[in-house]
């Protein structure tokens, strides 16, 4: 819509353009000429204060947009505005947005517009409408009676005009409420309406759902027969859009769709319609690119063709190659589309492997790039049916000056490549971009050359020495072959039948490269390849290679490597005893910490540390490559930990107690104790008696040792080499002594432990489910103590820490 105001306006601009005042008899001329009598002088005198601003500046014709808003809408609020007013204001703002500026807040004096009498100023209040409002604007529901109105009205324009606003308007919820309004205008009486209808329940099902146009689906069907062909082409349009959005597939419905719109070609290419469809001497070119699409778009696997559609696609691709007529070529590329979407069997094959054949051959360069998009479109249906003739005639559009085509020829080799042809395909490729000088195309060759070779490539000899040449050649290697390379050498040492070819081919590629390799890309691939020979067997490595990489680093450094070659300088070093100190020194001065590059630094103290003990490094590389390649299962509940659980538990060891469970268990205070201070003595190194010490000292040391008690509690589980619970054997006494009876503690500290000793709970039998709510039990029981007990807790424990602040 926005592209026809466009031109619209652009043909008023340039009419009224060059008229500088209204007395200009050329201007009048204008006004009073039967196709601008509806123009006012004041879009005229805005047309040209636009036009005089922009030659000015962008900027002055910003400033004269925003100053002529600011007048549109004080205009506006006035009173006893007209509409012929309020409607020259509004073809000044859609003006004004053809050129790009918004537009301005003037939505309900449009929508009062609308409801006028005046035919014009209601088609221009629609316009205002549908080109400021969007569908779901809250506004649109101002318009949903005048569009009801207008459906009815007996003059057709008024019913066109609010047909073309309905995009604007419809949403899922006002549908129900126009939808009788709209299945009156299929009946109308004008063609053009009926077209117009039709296309807008198209539009409705697929916003809507088909549960709501459902009614309508009889209307469409008798339209299928309508006198007008542009109304039973809307009608096949909208049918399908109903089939498409349709929860459940109606075979019936596609199937007459299908048959309707073979009618309609075969009505075009007959000359049966009208002579305004036909472009030049080809008949109705546009109608039957649009039946053939929707053709395709309704085609599925488990579709049974009706045998009409057949007969009309036949027709079609019988139509005469030859001419200038693009058109014809567009129609012949549709119809090999939708031959090859529609399901076996795929009949007319004949006809459309000639088409493609003529089209690849034509002198014509568009027409070759017709041709080699046809047949990449559907070279997976066409594959088998393939003659030398078409190949020979892509190979021609590869020679082809175009680059253009070059390029779209190479992406079709890329797509007809297949594990049986690959070979072929690659080996021309390679040809091709030894000729080429265009720097694009070569990239583009590299590029599918790696593709192909990575998907279908099971030949790995044939394969290096393909690539090989291709990584040498450049000073630095392009990473898409090197990958491409390593990915069949990599698979070939997986496979056990090729492992010895994949070797012997690296030990020549290694040959070739160490006469060639200048700088640190070559020298990322040779250690590459040595990192596979090392993985799969390290006896087989050459220690001419190693050699050689080695002496290689010494020339040029380490600077700027990648990471694989410090992964084959840590396989060399563990490998080979004799250079193992030639690397470490390699390596020593990038280890200091003086080395600017952390990257480098890490890497390099890593490999030293690796070199360090390379008897345990070797160790732990195999189980490493055992576990990741699943031959040796993991130990999830860490069983191997049971006999140091025991050993610990039999030593007087306890499980671990969390933190927050410990400071929040609670302190009881011993029997006989009150708020006075209290007099203890400890046990001390040298065995002196303690210093009297007063009340809060005292509290302190017994809240200390019962935190440190509560730290140490045994807990209720009992672990076995299973890492379960273990039962209890008879005559089994259910605690451990923790400390050794041979030497007693003495002082506080004897006291506090026999008291341990006394109150400790016995270990009972039960799973460690019932551990676990013995726990949460208790967890619970401590969050109960009171604020005062809390505040004792953390005044002792800071005391005993030194924190305490003397009162």
């Amino acid at each position: 819509m926005s592209s026809v105001l466009e031109k619209t306006f652009s043909g008023l601009v340039s009419s009224v353009f060059g008229t500088s005042s209204t007395n200009n008899p050329i201007t009048q001329s204008l006004v009073s000429s039967s196709g601008l009598k509806n123009v006012s002088l004041g879009l005229i005198h805005f047309v040209e204060k636009l036009q005089a601003a922009y030659r000015i500046s962008k900027q002055e014709e910003e400033h004269c947009v925003e100053h002529e808003s600011r007048e549109w809408v004080k205009l506006l609020s006035s009173p006893g505005v007209s509409s012929s007013v309020v409607a020259d204001i509004m073809c000044r703002a859609l003006i004004a947005s053809v050129r790009g500026y918004p537009i301005p807040s003037l939505h309900i004096h449009a929508i009062k517009l609308t409801q006028s009498s005046n035919l014009l100023h209601k088609k221009i209040g629609y316009l205002f409408v549908s080109q400021s409002l969007g569908p779901g604007s809250e506004l649109t529901l101002l318009l949903v009676n005048t569009i009801q109105r207008d459906l009815a009205a007996p003059n057709a324009l008024q019913v066109a005009a609010a047909l073309s606003s309905l995009p604007t308007v419809v949403t899922p919820d006002i549908t129900p409420v126009i939808v009788t309004s709209l299945t009156q205008c299929l009946a109308h009486h004008q063609a053009y309406i009926r077209r117009r209808a039709a296309a807008m329940v198209g539009m409705v099902a697929r916003r809507s759902g088909e549960e709501i146009v459902g009614d309508h689906i009889p209307h469409l069907l008798h339209l299928l027969t309508d006198q007008d062909p542009a109304v039973a082409m809307a009608a096949v349009c909208s049918l399908a859009k109903v089939y498409k959005v349709s929860g459940v597939r109606q075979s019936e419905l596609r199937d007459q769709v299908a048959r309707s719109a073979a009618n309609l070609m075969t009505q075009a290419l007959k000359g049966a319609l009208p002579k305004d469809y036909h472009v030049n001497a080809l008949p109705a070119p546009f109608p039957q690119i649009q039946m053939l699409r929707i053709v395709r778009d309704l085609s599925s696997s488990d579709w049974d063709v009706p045998s009409e559609l057949r007969e009309a696609l036949g027709l079609v691709l019988t139509q005469p190659l030859g001419g200038k007529e693009m058109g014809l070529y567009a129609v012949l590329l549709e119809c090999i589309y939708t031959i090859t979407a529609l399901p076996p069997p795929h009949t007319h094959m004949t006809a459309v492997l000639k088409v493609v054949l003529g089209l690849l051959k034509s002198s014509c360069v568009d027409l070759k790039y017709v041709g080699v998009r046809a047949l990449a479109g559907v070279f997976r249906v066409l594959e088998d049916a393939l003659t030398p003739a078409h190949l020979e005639a892509v190979m021609d559009c590869l020679y082809h000056s175009s680059t253009t085509l070059q390029t779209n020829t190479l992406h079709l080799l890329c797509a007809m490549a297949n594990a049986h042809n690959y070979q072929a395909v690659c080996n021309t490729l390679q040809e091709f971009s030894s000729r080429t000088t265009n720097i694009d195309t070569h990239n583009t060759i590299m590029g599918e050359l790696a593709s192909i070779i990575k998907r279908h490539c099971s030949d790995v000899a044939w394969g290096v020495d393909l690539l090989s040449p291709l990584v040498l050649s450049f000073p630095v290697p392009d990473k898409r072959l090197t990958s491409a390379l390593m990915h069949i050498l990599e698979k070939g040492f997986q496979e056990e039948g090729k492992s010895k070819a994949a070797m012997e081919a690296s030990q020549e590629l290694l040959l070739k490269m160490f006469g060639h390799s200048k700088n640190t890309e070559h020298l990322s691939l040779i250690a590459m390849i040595l990192n596979l020979h090392y993985s799969s067997d390290p006896k087989q490595v050459s220690k001419y290679f190693t050699d050689s990489l080695l002496e290689k680093l010494k020339v040029i450094g380490l600077k700027d490597c990648e990471s694989s070659i410090f992964q084959c300088l840590k396989n060399i070093g563990l490998n080979d005893e004799s250079v193992r100190s030639d690397i470490l020194l390699l390596l020593k001065p990038h280890t200091e910490q003086d080395s600017n590059d952390m990257a480098m630094r890490h890497n390099s103290t890593e490999i030293c540390r690796w070199l360090a003990n390379p008897k345990l490094s070797l160790r732990v590389i195999k189980r490493q490559e055992a576990i990741i390649s699943s031959h040796v299962p993991l130990d999830l509940t860490l069983s191997f930990l049971d006999h140091y659980v025991l050993k610990s538990l039999e030593g007087g060891g306890a499980p671990f107690k969390p933190l927050g469970i410990a400071l929040g268990s609670n302190v009881e205070r011993p029997q006989g104790s009150s708020g006075t201070e209290m007099q203890t003595s400890t046990g001390s190194d040298d065995g002196h008696s303690s210093t009297p010490s007063t009340g809060i000292t005292s509290a302190t040391s017994l809240n200390s040792c019962q935190l440190s008690r509560s730290l140490v509690a045994p807990n209720k589980r009992v672990w076995s080499s299973e890492g379960r619970v273990r039962p209890r054997s008879e005559g089994e006494e259910t605690s451990r002594p923790r400390f050794d009876s041979g030497c007693e503690p003495d002082g506080l500290h004897k006291t506090i432990l026999r008291d341990d000793e006394e109150d400790e709970d016995e270990v009972t039998e039960g799973s460690v489910e019932l551990a676990d709510e013995a726990q949460e039990d208790e967890k619970a029981k401590d969050n109960e103590t009171s604020n005062d007990q809390r505040l004792q807790l953390t005044q002792a424990l800071l005391a005993g820490l030194g924190m305490a602040r003397a009162k």
